[in-house]
């Protein structure tokens, strides 16, 4: 209790200080109440899949990671716990850098736009923030959005491809090199096995010409 209670004379003292403001303070207090209401409730029972759009409470969190209600892409599924990368509205004047496949395909930006033209869940254009995975609860889910990025498309795997880039980028590099290296091998094993190929055909010419050659020496004898 003594705890509790100097949490909320800290939280009183920067409400007093108007360091919080009401917008934030509402986001604060809903999610403590969720947090309260559900933190007891049996998991639930829905069929999550790779690449649906929800909504989630992520709680509180410092800056500058992701916190409270926001939308979130899930990218990987394990039991209960659930793999997201956030989503949020882009604002041009604050996210000055972001990677877009044709717009800016050249940016290195932790931030992949999202065109509302493009996706059916977004009504303006969001962004998905790379860089900072949320391992979450299945029951931090409040409902599900009305879209999906399809895990076959080229979209999808190249969020998953530059996600794990962020995460793990010496990984990533030398997978790729190894990646290079086993299709050049494979090159090279085509090329060995046509001119393999080619040889054996040469070779079985010859043996033509020469049983040929033998049958004319052997009539010239017989003769």
């Amino acid at each position: 209790m003594k705890e509790y209670l100097k949490a909320q004379s800290k939280t009183n003292e920067i409400i007093v200080a108007n360091t919080v403001k009401p917008d934030e303070l509402d986001r604060i207090s809903k999610s403590d109440f969720r947090w309260a209401d559900n933190r007891n409730k049996s998991f639930q029972h829905r069929p999550v899949k790779k690449g649906e759009i929800y909504q989630f409470e992520f709680g509180k969190n410092y800056i500058p990671e992701m916190s409270y209600e926001h939308r979130g892409l899930v990218i990987g599924i394990k039991q209960r716990l659930l793999y997201v990368l956030p989503i949020f509205s882009y604002d041009p004047k604050k996210h000055s850098d972001v990677y877009h496949p044709v717009d800016f395909p050249a940016s290195k930006s932790d931030l992949f736009l999202l065109k509302s033209d493009d996706f059916s869940f977004i009504s303006h254009d969001s962004v998905l923030k790379l860089n900072d995975i949320r391992t979450v609860s299945i029951n931090r889910i409040l409902y599900q959005q009305s879209g999906r990025i399809d895990p076959a498309s080229d979209t999808y795997k190249q969020i998953e491809a530059l996600a794990l880039i962020k995460y793990f980028p010496d990984f990533s590099h030398h997978y790729a090199q190894d990646k290079k290296t086993i299709e050049f091998l494979k090159d090279q094993i085509a090329v060995l096995t046509d001119a393999k190929k080619n040889l054996e055909e040469e070779n079985e010419k010859l043996k033509a010409e020469i049983d040929t050659l033998q049958s004319k020496l052997n009539s010239s004898i017989s003769n």
